[in-house]
């Protein structure tokens, strides 16, 4: 049978994923400079490739929603079989996480008309992503775990459940580090940062918009946590977060 797995981690690679994390901000009227639009033939986050004129327009999301769109319908199906076929708490649990990510990378990229942030709840990828979560718990598998708290905590946090983000975050981190796992960790610093760091003269009166209080950070200092990222990256080879290190080292504090 199909696995969805491989796809999503491709469309990831492709760039969907940092173009997501991207987008809810720069709809949120952030100021140019903070992060320039990703190139339409972006379809790998090379750090070597130089980013685009400022004044560049935004890419067309079309490759990066059809890939999504692409993700849904195979794990759908995958869901079902296993469904059918009593697969296992964590095989169910993995398509309801690809359901949720590629869900939620759709929703960022392609966002409704006049759409608010914090966004509104999508109770759709809200049902698989709880859903993920709680069958990875159950099925006791801590080396995927933490990739659904990540997931999580971005719904969360652009959702306006900072607390619970930040809970999910922590839980993340102490999963990852009793491992230890450090690609977990160097995404879960990427992750905070990125959620909770943010520069507040960036933001100015659209720090509620997106979810961004001007408070202080939960864990010490953004900018220590992207230099531990950035060791992390390097020692690990794990160079496919080179640009999204970029883009959250341009907007965090």
């Amino acid at each position: 049978m199909w696995d969805a797995t491989p796809e999503i981690t491709r469309a990831v690679t492709a760039g969907a994923e940092r173009e997501a994390w991207r987008a809810p901000l720069s709809r949120a009227a952030l100021k140019t400079s903070v992060l320039h639009p990703l190139s339409s033939s972006a379809w790998v986050d090379a750090p070597s490739r130089p980013d685009p004129p400022r004044d560049a327009s935004p890419p067309d999301p079309s490759a990066f929603l059809a890939a999504c769109d692409s993700v849904t319908a195979r794990a759908t199906e995958t869901l079902e079989w296993a469904k059918q076929n009593k697969a296992s708490l964590l095989t169910i649990a993995l398509d309801r996480l690809t359901l949720a990510r590629a869900g939620w990378y759709r929703a960022l990229l392609a966002p409704p008309t006049g759409a608010q942030w914090p966004a509104s709840p999508l109770p759709e990828i809200e049902a698989h992503l709880t859903a993920a979560v709680d069958g990875l718990r159950k099925a006791g598998t801590m080396d995927h775990l933490p990739r659904g708290l990540l997931t999580q905590a971005w719904y969360l946090a652009v959702t306006g459940e900072r607390a619970g983000a930040r809970a999910a975050l922590e839980e993340a981190w102490r999963i990852a580090e009793a491992g230890p796992m450090p690609l977990f960790q160097a995404d879960i610093l990427l992750t905070r940062a990125r959620l909770f760091g943010m520069k507040s003269e960036e933001l100015g009166s659209k720090s509620e918009e997106v979810g961004m209080k001007n408070g202080e950070y939960p864990w010490g200092s953004a900018r220590a946590d992207l230099e531990e990222a950035r060791r992390l990256i390097e020692e690990h080879g794990y160079h496919r977060r080179d640009g999204e290190l970029e883009d959250a080292q341009a907007m965090t504090r």
